[in-house]
């Protein structure tokens, strides 16, 4: 098997937060283009019309003038943006000016490395060559199952599994710099289907993992609403559970929503934990914020489930892998300094 087993996780290349906090720059940007999905995974908030109809936030796709604005911004901040992640909620591959986004971002000098996760269903090869040479550095292929059976059980929908197999193929054959991942929930799959899914795509990415569906959406129920059972002792990452108070996100990421508002980081599916508006603020203002300064200040206070969103948020626990809880106090000062 060529693909290393491995999740999309970079643990080793990982900068020690306390050392670096508070940031001028942000180290990474989730920008969605689509706020929609042509899935209806039932682990996903997505996936279930009942919660996007009572949802105050409608779904849509980024414009590109937008996005160009965010681009441009990006200029005022002292250094280069380390990531820049082109997914939040929905699907990116429903935006038709995507490869345009990815181009302007790659082109601006100021994103080091573009990555996205997609369920790839709508790839074509014209598509992919146009990603590919706008140059996107990392493509994450998110799999519902390994075969059609499970897609329709498991995202209620109906695909070509056999064609779907023959598109990553070219993909990998034609990928050029841009690394090819592919990960499927080991929920879905018995311990023979798994090894199935190494031996269909082992051959046809550079890495390939199994994951676990874990309870990462505040204020969803993902056991009642996808029907499996959360393992108690191990994270998204198959990574060792740990408790922890303090959010890391909070301190090296943001996420621009589809519509331009700003949520205080990616789980944040129903945009009740929005710091900001790109179309009134800019991109620095918002990283700057008090609103933003707020959160931040709580969490470090060990107040953070006195905030109704991060109260009920699994992400800390199941899929963050940084822990700066013992550096508090010390952040707390570094903090209410650059006030």
């Amino acid at each position: 098997m060529k693909a290393e087993v491995k999740s999309k996780l970079n643990p080793e290349d990982r900068v020690e937060l306390q050392n670096v906090i508070p940031l001028e720059t942000p180290f990474l940007l989730y920008v969605d283009p689509s706020s929609a999905c042509n899935f209806r995974c039932q682990f996903c908030p997505t996936g279930h019309i009942d919660l996007i109809k009572n949802s105050d936030y409608k779904r849509s796709l980024m414009g590109l003038g937008l996005f160009e604005k965010l681009i441009d911004e990006l200029a005022e901040f002292s250094q280069p943006l380390k990531v820049m992640r082109m997914n939040k909620i929905g699907e990116p591959l429903l935006n038709k000016q995507l490869s345009e986004m990815i181009a302007l971002a790659k082109n601006s000098g100021r994103v080091q490395h573009i990555d996205l996760a997609t369920n790839g269903a709508l790839f074509t090869e014209e598509l992919l060559t146009k990603m590919i040479s706008a140059g996107l550095d990392r493509l994450n292929i998110s799999l519902e199952g390994i075969n059609a059976e499970q897609y329709l059980q498991h995202a209620k929908v109906k695909i070509d599994f056999p064609e779907f197999v023959r598109k990553i193929k070219w993909l990998y054959a034609n990928k050029g710099d841009c690394e090819v991942t592919i990960k499927v929930p080991g929920n879905y799959l018995s311990p023979d289907q798994q090894r199935e899914f190494y031996d269909t795509f082992g051959e046809y990415c550079d890495r390939i993992f199994v994951e676990s569906i874990a309870p990462i959406w505040p204020e969803f129920d993902i056991e009642e609403r996808s029907g499996f059972e959360v393992k108690m002792d191990q994270g998204q990452y198959q990574q060792s559970l740990e408790e922890k108070s303090v959010c890391s996100y909070l301190f090296y990421a943001m996420a621009v929503n589809a519509d331009g508002t700003i949520s205080a980081c990616c789980p944040d599916w129903d945009q009740k934990l929005v710091i900001g508006d790109l179309k009134q603020q800019t991109l620095k203002q918002i990283w700057n914020s008090e609103k933003m300064l707020e959160l931040r200040v709580l969490h470090l206070e060990g107040q953070r489930k006195t905030n109704p969103i991060c109260r009920n948020c699994g992400h800390i626990k199941y899929a963050q892998v940084d822990n700066i809880d013992r550096y508090k106090e010390v952040l707390l000062t570094k903090l209410n300094a650059s006030r």
